[in-house]
C-alpha cells in the first residue's frame, strides 16, 4: 500500500487533490492507495508519532499557520523519509523547497497533466527504493532489511547494530571479521558511507557535515574520522546532487573552494555544509 498525505487548509482544495488522486489510482488498479487529508501542520506532524509516516506528502506551501518548506524540514528531521510535493500559487518557494529535498513543486490549479507524470516518478522511487532488501543475521534469526529504514549502523564490542528509523535498534550476530567486510552489501549502495573505523551511515539522513561530526536529521551526531572526512564529504555531495538542480545558481565548493553549480542544501556557510540559502 502507498499511504499518501494531503495538506491544505483549503477544504476546496483538498477535495480537487483528492479526486485526482482518485481518477489517478483509476488509471493504475496494479496500486493501492490510501489518501489521507489535513487542514495543518499540526494535525499531520502528529500523525507519524502514533501511525507511522507516509509514503507521499502532498503539501500546500502557504497556510495561515505554517510554511510549507518548514513542515516539510520538520518531517525530514522526524525520519520520514517519504517523497514530497509541493503546491503552490505562487513560484517564489521552488527553490526554498530544496531544504526539505522536494521531489516537485506544482503550480495551483493543479492539473493532471502536469501532475500524474510527476506521480509517476515519485512513486516509481518509491517503489524502487522499498522493494530492495538486505538481509542480515540477527540474534532472533534472518531479518530482512529495507535500505530506506537504516539510519546508520555501529560495532559494539563483536556486535554490528543497525539504527533503525522508528528508533530500534537492531543488533546482529557477532562478527569475526573487519567491520567493513560485515557490511560490504551496504556498502554497495551509494547512500551508505563509512564515516569511522566502526560505523557507517545513510547519506539520507545526514543534515549537515560539522567540525565534530556528521549531523542528522534527528539530531543526533556521528563521529567522522579525519582520514575519511574528504571522501564522506565528496560521497554526500554527489548523492545529493543527483537532485535537480535550479539553473543559474551557484556557490562556492568546500574542498576546492571552485565556484560550481549551487544548490540550497549543499551552500557552504561559516564552516560547515549546511542548508542556506
Amino acid at each position: 500500500m502507498l499511504h499518501i498525505a494531503v495538506c491544505d487548509d483549503e477544504q476546496r482544495q483538498l477535495s480537487l487533490i483528492k479526486a485526482l488522486l482518485q481518477e489517478y489510482q483509476v488509471l493504475h488498479p496494479e496500486l493501492d492507495l490510501r489518501v489521507d487529508t489535513f487542514t495543518s501542520d499540526v494535525t499531520l506532524l502528529e500523525h507519524p508519532r502514533g501511525n507511522g509516516g507516509f509514503d507521499l506528502y502532498l503539501l500546500d506551501v502557504l497556510m495561515p499557520e505554517s510554511n510549507g518548506i518548514e513542515l516539510g524540514i520538520k518531517l525530514r528531521k522526524m525520519d520520514q523519509g517519504g517523497q514530497l510535493l509541493y503546491l503552490t500559487t505562487s513560484p517564489d518557494y521552488a527553490i526554498d523547497s530544496y531544504l526539505a529535498k522536494a521531489s516537485g513543486y506544482l503550480l495551483k490549479p493543479i492539473r493532471k497533466e502536469v501532475l500524474f507524470p510527476i506521480l509517476d516518478n515519485s512513486i516509481e522511487s518509491w517503489m524502487r527504493e522499498h522493494q530492495v532488501f538486505i538481509t542480515i543475521k540477527a540474534r532472533n534469526g534472518l531479518q530482512r532489511l529495507s535500505l530506506h529504514t537504516v539510519v546508520y549502523c555501529e560495532l559494539v564490542g563483536h556486535c554490528v547494530q543497525y539504527h533503525l528509523t522508528d528508533g530500534s535498534v537492531l543488533s546482529g550476530m557477532s562478527v569475526r571479521t573487519s567491520f567493513r567486510e560485515a557490511v560490504a552489501d551496504f556498502l554497495e549502495h551509494d547512500r551508505f558511507v563509512l564515516c569511522a573505523t566502526s560505523f557507517f551511515v545513510n547519506l539520507s539522513f545526514v543534515d549537515m557535515i560539522e567540525p565534530a561530526g556528521l549531523k542528522l536529521m534527528n539530531g543526533g551526531t556521528l563521529p567522522l574520522s579525519r582520514l575519511m572526512r574528504m571522501d564522506v564529504t565528496n560521497r554526500w555531495l554527489d548523492y545529493h546532487l543527483k537532485c535537480s538542480i535550479p539553473p543559474g545558481r551557484e556557490y562556492w565548493g568546500r574542498l576546492s573552494m571552485q565556484r560550481c553549480t549551487w544548490h540550497p542544501v549543499l551552500a557552504w556557510s561559516g564552516g560547515d555544509f549546511r542548508p542556506h540559502l
